[in-house]
This record gives C-alpha cells, structure tokens and sequence, in this order.
C-alpha cells in the first residue's frame, strides 16, 4: 500500500451546512476511509483554504473511488491525492535513473 496525502477544498454549500448543523468531519471522514480499508494516519484543517488534509494508506484503485465519492457529494471545490515515497525509495530511484539517463534524447539536446 502506498502512502498518500490528499487535500480537499470545502465548497461554500459545505461551509454553510457546518455552520447550520456542526459536526465532527473527522468521524465522518475516518467512516468512508474505513468503508474501503484505507488507514488515516493524519487527519488536519488549513485554516488559509479551508481545506481538509488527510495523510493516509492505501491503493490506487482506493484513492481513485474516495475521490468519485467525495467529488460527487458537492462539498469539496478541489480534491488532490498525491502519493507520498519514502526518502529510501527516493534514493533507490535516483540509483535508477542515474544508470538510465542516456536512454532517454531530451527535445532540447542535439
């Protein structure tokens, strides 16, 4: 499983429906997250955007039907799932791509 970090935007109309019945978003968060099997390790608020971040684990195939469930309810302006790798992977990719990097003819080199 990957780890991923999403960022969603409340819409005005989910601002508004906070305001007329407060309630916890981070239960209701953690129950659509639980509803497929992907794991929140964190759960924040942007106070700047009004935005929700959530750092989690799962699949790709998870992320992709979180982002269809939360973009069809109208709360959300903007949803982001960016998938996060290790700084170990990092470096393995690095390791990589030093030893292939003449195999690819960039458009701006002769």
């Amino acid at each position: 499983m990957a780890v991923y970090m999403t960022k969603a935007k409340y819409s005005t109309q989910a601002f508004q429906g906070m305001l007329a019945k407060p309630s916890d978003r981070e239960q209701a968060t953690r129950a659509l997250f639980d509803a497929l099997g992907v794991s929140i390790h964190h759960l924040y608020f942007e106070i700047s955007t009004g935005s929700v971040i959530v750092i989690s684990e799962g699949t790709a195939d998870q992320m992709a039907c979180l982002g269809m469930v939360t973009g069809a309810s109208g709360a959300f302006d903007s949803i982001e799932a960016t998938e996060l790798i290790s700084m170990n992977a990092m470096s393995a990719a690095m390791g990589t791509a030093q030893r292939i990097a003449q195999a690819y003819a960039a458009p701006n080199k002769s």
